[in-house]
């Protein structure tokens, strides 16, 4: 928690890495399937058929970087406000989902199987997780969703939502 804190008061820069923004990719490739089997059901037309269209094959690093980097300045820097923030569980149950490894795919979804092998070994058996955030002066909640790693922090980070408003 605090070295996510420090990182985002620290600038984007020092925000942005966090991530493993092939991990990212991969994950947001994933979920975009469940998301359209059901896990996320009020998908407009247009949303619904372009994610269809996806193959599995995963998003490049350098386009989740930006996408990653574009949040900072709206949505994580005014989250973390000043700081003091807590670990909570994510207020949404979509967001607390993000931490469970993925069930197997109904047929028909084989493109995105292998990568439900390899997003699900970021998650499974203590590998990762999804820890809330809440902030006083926050304006809003967020989930990050980890994974362990051998690196100086011991962990990456693989996604970030919105998870509502409000401090703790």
């Amino acid at each position: 928690m605090w070295d996510f804190e420090r990182a985002v008061l620290d600038g984007k820069d020092a925000f942005v890495a966090l991530f493993d923004f092939t991990a990212v990719g991969q994950f947001e490739i994933l979920l975009h399937r469940y998301d359209v089997l059901g896990r996320l059901p009020d998908l407009d037309d247009a949303t619904r058929a372009a994610y269809l269209a996806e193959d599995g094959t995963p998003y490049p690093p350098a386009r989740e970087r930006r996408n990653v980097g574009n949040f900072y300045k709206w949505m994580i820097r005014p989250a973390i406000a000043g700081g003091g923030c807590a670990a909570v569980t994510p207020h949404w149950h979509y967001n607390q989902l993000l931490g469970v490894p993925f069930e197997p795919l109904p047929p028909g979804n084989d493109t995105h199987e292998a990568l439900r092998a390899t997003v699900n070994a970021y998650l499974e058996d203590g590998a990762g997780g999804v820890v809330g955030i809440r902030c006083p002066g926050g304006t809003r909640g967020l989930a990050l969703v980890y994974t362990r790693r051998a690196n100086a922090r011991g962990y990456d980070l693989i996604t970030i939502y919105d998870d509502g408003t409000g401090a703790p």
